[in-house]
């Protein structure tokens, strides 16, 4: 989080004195090329959890379907599965800040919005979107249990899916917890400082 932090502090230390007007273009500029920086930087993150993604799904398609006998049950859940990750992580990706999208020819207020709704919305994503992808891999890991745990006595299997999706959830909303705990102390900091920043533009017009 330096080029948050060096954007943050760009943004504290340029303000009006006496009476002068705010030079916002000056400081959006400066402080898109901090934030260019900074996308850079998750765009590499990202496409390392991609290529984990990749991998994982290719090893559960390995390990469901070629290594172990094929049936329709085990293909929905396969198929249900797949589709769920890559649903969420797509709509993950499209929710990252992107530089190119941001609104700086016009008027700079339209700037600060458009990275504050951005942020608003890769916190709704966690919020909201997260836990329906938890409830949809959950599902499908069940069906695939369905199948694998056929020959287990109906008590035995029902008290497993119990189990399995007991410590699926918690650790569902672990994640979360982690996640809006990170969002807290990475974004939040430099949300209020475009908040301030905002109101200081108003102000100098």
């Amino acid at each position: 989080m330096k080029e948050f932090d060096a954007l943050k502090k760009n943004w504290q230390t340029q303000k009006p004195a006496g009476g002068m007007k705010l030079n916002a273009d000056e400081i959006i500029s400066d402080s898109l090329s901090r934030l260019r920086k900074f996308e850079k930087r998750i765009f590499r993150i990202n496409m390392v959890k991609t290529a984990g993604i990749v991998l994982a799904s290719a090893l559960i398609i390995w390990s469901m379907l070629f290594v172990t006998p094929v049936s329709a049950v085990k293909i929905a859940g396969v198929a249900w599965l797949l589709i769920s990750i890559a649903v969420f992580w797509t709509k993950y990706l499209m929710i990252q800040l992107r530089t190119g999208k941001l609104n700086v020819k016009e008027k700079s207020l339209d700037f600060i919005d458009d990275v504050l709704k951005n942020f608003s919305g890769q916190r709704g994503l966690f919020r909201k979107d997260f836990k329906f992808f938890g409830a949809a891999l959950i599902t499908g890991i069940n069906i695939l249990y369905l199948d694998l745990l056929n020959d287990m006595p109906p008590l035995e299997r029902l008290s497993f899916h119990v189990l399995v999706s007991a410590v699926l959830t918690a650790a569902l909303y672990a994640g979360i917890k982690f996640r809006m705990r990170r969002f807290k102390n990475e974004n939040e900091p430099l949300e209020n400082e475009l908040i301030k920043m905002k109101e200081d533009l108003e102000e100098s017009k």
